[in-house]
C-alpha cells in the first residue's frame, strides 16, 4: 500500500511538472483547470484503492472528499494550497486518521501544501456561520469523490440555513471583510509592488463577486455571472481576459519563487516581464509596459469589486426610507439608496455637460456615483466632444471638481476609471497606468498626479502642527488656487515620453491644455514655469548646502516672484508626499521648509538669509560657552568658535561643537586626531576627525576606511579656520565587535602612513571593482557627473550619480585629488536606486573655483574613468 501511495504521488508530480513546462513554453492553455484535474485524479485513485475507505463505507460511515477554496473553484495555480474537506453524515469514525495518512501524507512528503479538515455535516455548517473564512471556503466547495449524496445533503442544508437564517449577516460579513482587506493590504492599483490576490484590484475582488452571487442566486460557475445579470456581456468577457492575464502572472511568479507568492515584489518584476516576451517597439523597458498593463487589468477588477459592494449595500445595508429616489440641485440627476444616478439617458443626449456635472454633485454632496451611472458615463464618453471641452460652463465644472477631490473621497479617481478624465484632457491618457520602475515612486503616474491634487486640497484644513499650519497659511495666500490644482494634475504629464526630460516636455504639453481650460497667457506662463521647475526646491534643498546663503539667493533669482514661490513650495510638498516615503520624510520636509522660508525672506524684504542665521549662530555660541567649566579660557574658545564656518555652527548641536573644540585643543602637533562614538543601540559609529589642512586629506580618510572594510554611510566636511578641517563620518561598525578597538587602531595607523606617503593607498585602487551588476535586472542608468558653477560664487559643485559599491567615496575623492582639487564641503547620501554624492571643491593651485572649460571636462572624464562599468543582471527570455 505504501508503495502504491508513493507511486501515485510521484505520478502526480510528473504530470504537474509536465504541465508547468508546457505552460512556460506557451503550449498549455487552461493550466489552472488541468492542475485541478490531475489533483482530482490523484484523490479519486487513492480513494478507489484505499482499504481504509472501503472499511469505513462497509461499516456504514460513508463520506465525501470535497475540494475547497481555489481548488474547489478549479483555479489551482502552480504552488497554491490544496484545501480538502473529508465530510461525514454524522459520526466521524477513528479510522479516518488512517485514511488521511494514505491520501495526504504522501503529498506532504513531496512538498505539496495540503490543508484538510474532517467534519460531520452539522459541525461544518455550524462552523461556517461562526467564521467567515470557513463560510467562503464552503461557498467554493466542489465534490471530488466518495458519497455524492452526503455532499448534496450538506450543500442543500447549508443553502437552506444561509437563506433562512444568515442571509443578511453573511452579506454584512462580506462587506466588512472587504473594508478590512483594504486596510490590511491596500489598493493594489495604487502600488508599484501590487498584491495579486488580496489587495484591492487583486483576485480577491473577483472572489468576492463570486461569493456574493453564490449567496444571492446560488450560481454554480463563473459563467453564470452574466446569465444572472451580475455582469454585462462586455464586463464578463473583460473579466475572463483579466483573470487569464493575472493568473498567468501569478503562475509565473510561483514558478520564479518556487513557492506560493502573491506580492509582485520588485526583484521579480523584470524576470516576469522577460518571461512574457513582449513585442516591444516602444522606447520603454518591458517591465514598465508589463506593469502598466497589469495595473489596467487590476483597475478593472477593482471596478468589479465596487459593483459587488454596490449590490451588497443596496440589498442589505440601506434603510427603506433612503431607497426612495429624490432630485438633486442639478436637474437630470437623482439620489437613490445613497447613490447618484442619471434620471434617464435621454437627458444626457440633451445636456451632455451632465456627464461632468454628476462628478461635481458627487464631490459637493460626498455621495458616490452608482455603478449604473459609471457605466452610463463610460458608454456616453463620445458626447464629451471638442464643443463641450471648450464650453466655459464645462471648464468651470471641471475646475470645481478638482477643488473637491480629497483622499477620503476620490471623485477624480472615479473620473479616471470611467474614462471621462482622459476624454476631457486627452493628453492625460498617455500617462494612464504609466509605471516608473524604481523604488522611489510608489504609485503609477496617473494615480500619483491625482494624489498630488488631493494633498494640495488637504492644505485647506487648519494645520495641527507648526509645519502643517505653514502649509495651510501658504495655501490661504495663494490667489489662483485653480491654477495650482490644474498644475498639480499636469506636473508629470511629460512622463508620457520616457525618452525625454519630463519637466521641459511637460511644460510644452501642458500649454495647449491650459489654454483650452481658459487660463490667461500670464497664468499659462506661471503654470509652465511651475511644471518646468517642479523639482527645483526638492533638488536644491537635498543636493545643495542650505546653510549657505548663496543657495537661497540662487533659488530666489531662479523663482523671482513671491506668488510663484508659494505655489512651487506647495507643489513640491504635494509631489513629494504623493511619491512615497523615499521622497518624503522629516529630514526632507525640514530642508525644503528652511529653503522656502529663506528664499521667501529674500524675495519679500531683500534681507539675506545670513541675518537670521547670524542670530542663530550667536545663540549657538553662547550655548557652547555655557558647556565649558569656569577654568577654561573663554576667550580662546570664542576665538575657535569665530573661526568655524557658519554652516557648521547652524548644523551641529552645541554639545557636539563642544566635543569638537576639545578634539581640536588636544590635536597639539599631530597631523590629526579622531574620536569614535557609538550611536544608541545601533551598529552606526560617528567618527569625528580633526586635522591640519592638507591636500587629499578627505580622500585619504575614505581610502583608509575602504582598506579596513569600514563602510561609510554618510559624511560631512567642514573647514575649521584657514589651517584645520573637521570631517565627520557615519560608518557601520566593524564586523567583529570583539576586535573593534584593534580595527580602529589599525585604521588610525594606516591614516598616518597615508598622510606621510602619497602612494600608500595606490594598492587600494586595485581593490575597487571594475564592474558592478545591478541585482534587479532592470535597465541600468549610466554613471553621471554634473558640474554646477552657477549656484555658488566660491565653489565649483560636482554631483556624482552612480550605483553603490565598495570604495565609492574613495574612488571619487581620489579622482578629485588627482585632478588638483580640494574638497571643502562634502554631502554624501542616496537617491534611493542610486547614490548621489555632492562635493564643493576648489582648485588646489589658486584656491578658486574652476572656470576653465577644458579642465572641467578633464575632471568629468577623470571621475567617469574611475567609476565601475554598470551591467544589468542577465534575465533569461527563454520560456523553459
Amino acid at each position: 500500500m505504501q508503495h502504491m501511495q508513493n507511486s501515485q504521488a510521484h505520478t502526480l508530480i510528473q504530470k504537474k511538472e509536465g504541465l508547468i513546462q508546457a505552460f512556460l513554453a506557451g503550449k498549455e492553455a487552461g493550466v489552472l483547470e488541468k492542475l485541478t484535474r490531475i489533483l482530482d485524479e490523484y484523490f479519486f485513485t487513492m480513494y478507489e484503492k484505499s482499504i481504509t475507505a472501503r472499511k469505513m463505507v462497509i461499516s456504514r460511515h460513508p463520506f465525501a472528499v470535497i475540494a475547497l477554496g481555489g481548488y474547489g473553484r478549479k483555479e489551482q495555480c502552480i504552488h497554491s494550497d490544496i484545501d480538502l474537506l473529508i465530510l461525514f453524515d454524522s459520526e466521524v469514525p477513528p479510522e479516518v486518521e488512517a485514511f488521511v495518512q494514505e491520501i495526504v501524507y504522501p503529498l506532504w512528503d513531496v512538498r505539496f501544501e495540503v490543508g484538510y479538515a474532517v467534519r460531520s455535516i452539522d459541525e461544518c455548517i455550524d462552523m461556517a456561520f461562526e467564521r467567515f473564512d470557513i463560510l467562503t471556503t464552503v461557498l467554493d466547495a466542489r465534490f471530488i469523490c466518495g458519497s455524492s449524496l452526503i455532499y448534496s445533503e450538506f450543500m442543500e442544508r447549508f443553502r437552506h440555513r444561509l437563506s433562512t437564517r444568515h442571509y443578511k449577516q453573511t452579506l454584512d460579513y462580506l462587506f466588512e471583510h472587504g473594508i478590512k482587506r483594504l486596510e490590511n493590504f491596500g489598493d493594489s492599483t495604487y502600488l508599484v509592488t501590487p498584491d495579486l490576490k488580496s489587495g484591492f484590484g487583486g483576485l480577491r475582488d473577483y472572489h468576492t463577486l463570486l461569493w456574493y452571487a453564490k449567496i444571492k442566486s446560488d450560481i454554480k460557475e463563473r459563467r453564470d455571472l452574466e446569465y444572472y445579470g451580475f455582469l454585462s456581456h462586455f464586463e464578463y468577457h473583460t473579466l475572463e481576459e483579466t483573470l487569464a492575464y493575472i493568473w498567468d502572472i501569478r503562475n509565473r511568479l510561483h514558478h520564479i519563487t518556487g513557492r506560493k507568492c502573491d506580492t509582485l515584489h520588485f526583484e521579480y518584476q523584470t524576470e516576469v516581464a522577460g518571461l512574457l516576451q513582449f513585442n516591444n517597439h516602444q522606447n520603454q523597458p518591458d517591465v514598465e509596459i508589463f506593469l502598466g498593463e497589469l495595473h489596467a487589468r487590476m483597475e478593472f477588477l477593482k471596478q468589479i469589486n465596487q459593483i459587488t459592494f454596490e449590490d451588497i449595500i443596496t440589498s442589505s445595508r440601506i434603510r427603506k426610507e433612503s431607497a426612495t429616489p429624490h432630485l438633486t440641485r442639478t436637474g437630470g440627476l437623482i439620489i437613490s439608496k445613497r447613490r447618484l444616478y442619471f434620471a434617464n439617458t435621454v437627458v444626457i443626449l440633451q445636456r451632455p455637460e451632465l456627464l461632468l456635472q454628476i462628478f461635481l454633485e458627487s464631490g459637493r454632496t460626498r455621495i458616490p456615483l452608482s455603478i449604473e451611472a459609471r457605466r452610463v458615463v463610460s458608454e456616453f464618453l463620445h458626447l464629451v466632444d471638442d464643443e463641450i471641452k471648450a464650453d466655459p460652463v464645462s471648464i468651470k465644472i471641471f475646475k470645481r471638481i478638482l477643488a473637491l477631490s480629497f483622499w477620503e473621497f476620490n471623485v477624480l479617481n472615479v473620473m479616471l476609471s470611467t474614462g471621462i478624465l482622459e476624454q476631457f484632457i486627452p493628453e492625460f491618457g498617455a500617462i494612464r497606468n504609466k509605471i516608473q520602475y524604481n523604488h522611489y515612486h510608489l504609485f503609477p503616474v496617473d494615480k500619483h498626479s491625482i494624489r498630488c491634487v488631493q494633498v494640495i486640497n488637504s492644505f485647506r484644513e487648519p494645520g495641527t502642527t507648526v509645519i502643517t499650519s505653514l502649509y495651510a497659511d501658504v495655501f490661504k495666500d495663494v490667489r489662483n488656487k485653480n491654477l495650482l490644482l490644474v498644475t498639480a494634475l499636469l506636473h508629470d504629464i511629460g512622463k508620457s515620453d520616457p525618452a525625454k526630460e519630463h519637466s521641459n516636455t511637460g511644460a510644452a504639453i501642458a500649454r495647449p491644455i491650459l489654454e483650452r481650460l481658459g487660463f490667461k497667457p500670464a497664468e499659462v506662463a506661471d503654470a509652465q514655469f511651475l511644471i518646468k521647475h517642479h523639482l527645483l526646491l526638492a533638488k536644491t534643498a537635498t543636493r545643495r548646502d542650505v546653510f549657505d546663503e548663496e543657495t537661497a539667493i540662487y533659488t530666489a533669482n531662479k523663482v523671482g516672484k513671491i506668488r510663484l514661490l508659494r505655489m512651487l513650495f506647495l507643489l513640491t510638498v504635494a509631489d513629494s508626499m504623493a511619491t512615497g516615503p523615499k521622497a518624503w520624510n522629516e529630514w526632507t520636509e525640514n530642508l525644503i521648509k528652511d529653503l522656502f522660508l529663506k528664499t521667501m525672506r529674500i524675495l519679500k524684504t531683500g534681507e539675506l538669509a545670513s541675518r537670521k542665521a547670524q542670530r542663530l549662530i550667536q545663540r549657538k555660541k553662547q550655548s557652547v560657552l555655557a558647556l565649558f567649566r569656569e577654568n577654561w579660557h573663554k576667550e580662546e574658545i570664542l576665538k575657535q568658535l569665530n573661526a568655524m564656518s557658519g554652516r557648521y555652527l547652524l548644523y551641529m548641536p552645541a554639545i557636539h561643537v563642544a566635543d569638537h573644540i576639545k578634539l581640536f585643543r588636544n590635536l597639539a602637533d599631530r597631523q590629526f586626531i579622531w574620536q569614535v562614538s557609538r550611536e544608541d543601540d545601533s551598529d552606526i559609529r560617528t567618527v569625528a576627525i580633526c586635522g591640519r589642512e592638507k591636500p587629499g586629506f578627505y580622500s585619504k580618510i575614505a581610502g583608509v576606511f575602504f582598506l579596513n572594510r569600514i563602510n561609510i554611510v554618510a559624511s560631512q566636511a567642514y573647514p575649521l579656520g584657514d589651517t584645520h578641517i573637521l570631517d565627520i563620518f557615519k560608518v557601520m561598525a566593524p564586523s567583529d565587535p570583539i576586535f573593534e578597538r584593534e580595527k580602529w587602531e589599525k585604521a588610525e595607523a594606516d591614516l598616518i602612513h597615508a598622510l606621510d606617503d602619497d602612494h600608500f593607498l595606490d594598492k587600494v585602487v586595485d581593490k575597487v571593482p571594475k564592474r558592478i551588476t545591478i541585482a534587479s535586472g532592470r535597465r541600468p542608468e549610466p554613471n553621471q557627473v554634473r558640474i554646477d558653477n552657477d549656484t555658488s560664487s566660491f565653489f565649483t559643485i560636482i554631483e556624482v550619480l552612480t550605483y553603490d559599491f565598495g570604495g565609492l567615496l574613495f574612488t571619487i575623492t581620489d579622482a578629485l585629488y588627482r585632478s588638483g582639487l580640494n574638497v571643502n564641503v562634502a554631502m554624501v547620501g542616496g537617491k534611493v536606486d542610486q547614490i548621489m554624492d555632492i562635493f564643493y571643491v576648489r582648485d588646489l593651485e589658486n584656491d578658486q573655483k574652476i572656470r576653465n572649460p577644458e579642465k572641467l571636462r578633464q575632471i568629468k572624464t577623470a571621475i567617469i574613468k574611475r567609476l565601475p562599468r554598470i551591467h544589468a543582471k542577465e534575465v533569461s527570455n527563454e520560456k523553459n
